[in-house]
């Protein structure tokens, strides 16, 4: 299974075992929103592999901070937080996914929340929704 195909599984996943509720494909890309990045870096060479951001538009974060921390009217720093913490989970479980399949294994870096951006620069997207939320993963890859 790709990086790509591994990330959109363990996506879904996390969502429906933190808040029991399953995203939906969606054909509309989310291009501005709260921002994260994380880095996979390859386990042998400790080189980077590939960059992974999350985009996140708000009312998005205000069901998962509602469902998962009983929170229905989340801060501004509830909001990054929740931002954060989704991203660490989701490239988290997408490492345990790939060692469990017996696939190259990789480590990843502390989540950076990148602030209320515009996404530009990377190589594949992957676009959800979660009722009146949309999400993006997007991947740079870095090996050329």
């Amino acid at each position: 299974m790709d990086s790509f195909q591994l990330i959109r599984q363990s996506f879904i996943e996390v969502m429906k075992n933190s808040i029991a509720k399953e995203p939906q494909d969606s054909i509309l890309p989310l291009k501005k929103g709260y921002l994260t990045r994380i880095d996979t870096l390859d386990s042998e060479n400790k080189t980077m592999q590939d960059v992974v951001f999350l985009l996140f538009d708000k009312p998005f974060l205000r069901i998962v901070c509602e469902d998962f921390l009983g929170d229905d009217d989340p801060d501004d720093q509830a909001l990054e937080d929740m931002a954060k913490e989704l991203t660490n989970l989701i490239v988290g479980h997408a490492k345990v996914l790939a060692q469990d399949a017996g696939e190259k294994s990789f480590n990843i870096s502390l989540p950076e929340y990148l602030g209320v951006k515009l996404i530009k620069n990377y190589d594949k997207g992957l676009h959800f929704k979660l009722e009146q939320g949309h999400c993006g993963i997007y991947i740079r890859n870095s090996h050329a």
